[in-house]
């Protein structure tokens, strides 16, 4: 690892652990683990080897699942936004990967097939994005018939805010038109839904699949994000000390000199910035963790770098790392600074960050 260079640490045993989590609040149900981003970031092939568990994966885009297929992963892998040509049609057989069928277009592409694929009906139950209305689900199982039909899905527009009546009303009318569909009670009788602020929210009552995927990686999936004491941190993000400032009182730092010294500073510079994913939004005083404990940025956030005020008698030194995420520092506690959420973070890491994996997959 160059010593210049942030690094994103990875804890398998931490994916391996929210794995265990989901799995315990939904028994019964089988798991499609979502591997979309690169695993949000976490590396999807080391993820996926380490989750031989999972009854499926979700991948939205087919180069996702090819990577799978090609790194010898086994499980089925779903293509969550489908296919949207022949080409790809065809791309997506040869990998044998599980389609969702969302819109006519892609029924219309299934209907010229020479081969049987194996396909998700995807319903628009509320979120108004992808998928068939409830009333339509006969007739595009019809359509699909020469298809595997695998089940029917649903994505859950509201499960991630606050639990109040009003969003819970509204996901449970959206859980309540899935399973209480008459087609899929007498034809279509498996049903896919549960991302994961449903399964932590609303984890009673039958669901045959779920899939989770940001509480895979240790974070919440709530608004605001707050930290979930079930779930282990999956990254640990840190950058190395490169230069320990002594800042006179009067003194500024950084661009723009938004922060001056109100007395005779330590100030440790640390090799990350914006280019490497930290966010340049966050607001002052937004804490790192550092050998010496919890210290607080100023200055702003440059492409680069970012300085970090130390107390008197800190010892620390270049060389050290410091902690800009993870374990020890809940990555909600950035994205509430960023006004942003923990999904922007994990997958907006630059490509010099480094990777290591602790341990490696199983």
């Amino acid at each position: 690892m160059n010593s210049n260079t942030a690094l994103a640490r990875i804890d398998l045993d931490a994916v391996r652990h929210n794995f265990a989590q989901a799995q315990a609040l939904s028994p019964g149900s089988k798991i499609m683990a979502i591997l979309k981003a690169n695993a949000y970031g976490h590396g999807a092939i080391a993820v996926a080897q380490a989750l031989e568990a999972a009854h499926a994966f979700g991948v939205a885009q087919l180069a996702e699942g090819v990577s799978l297929r090609g790194a010898g992963i086994k499980q089925p892998v779903c293509l969550l936004q489908g296919i949207q040509t022949e080409r790809e049609r065809r791309v997506a057989f040869e990998a044998s990967l599980d389609l969702v069928v969302h819109a006519e277009h892609q029924i219309a592409i299934l209907a010229g097939s020479p081969d049987s694929h194996r396909v998700w009906i995807k319903l628009d139950t509320g979120m108004g994005r992808l998928g068939f209305a409830p009333a339509q689900l006969k007739d595009v199982a019809h359509q699909l018939a020469k298809h595997r039909l695998l089940g029917v899905m649903t994505h859950l527009a509201n499960a991630d805010a606050d639990a109040d009546e009003g969003e819970r009303t509204r996901t449970e009318a959206q859980i309540d038109r899935i399973l209480n569909h008459n087609l899929l009670n007498k034809q279509l009788q498996i049903s896919n839904l549960g991302n994961s602020a449903g399964i932590i929210n609303y984890h009673q009552g039958p669901k045959d699949w779920i899939r989770p995927g940001i509480m895979l990686y240790g974070a919440s999936p709530f608004h605001p994000p707050v930290p979930l004491e079930m779930l282990r941190p999956a990254m640990t993000f840190s950058a190395p000390v490169i230069a320990i400032k002594s800042v006179a009182a009067g003194a500024s730092v950084g661009y723009g000199g938004i922060w001056t010294a109100a007395q005779d500073t330590q100030v440790a510079v640390l090799a990350v910035g914006y280019a490497d994913g930290y966010p340049r939004e966050v607001r002052p005083d937004t804490p790192v963790l550092t050998d010496a404990g919890k210290r607080a940025i100023i200055g702003r956030v440059s492409m680069d770098m970012i300085s970090v005020r130390l107390n008197p008698g800190d010892r620390v030194q270049v060389g050290d790392r410091a902690v800009l995420w993870g374990e020890g520092l809940p990555i909600e506690t950035i994205a509430e600074s960023a006004s942003t959420i923990p999904y922007r973070l994990m997958t907006g890491l630059g490509t010099r960050v480094q990777y290591e994996y602790h341990p490696l997959a199983a």
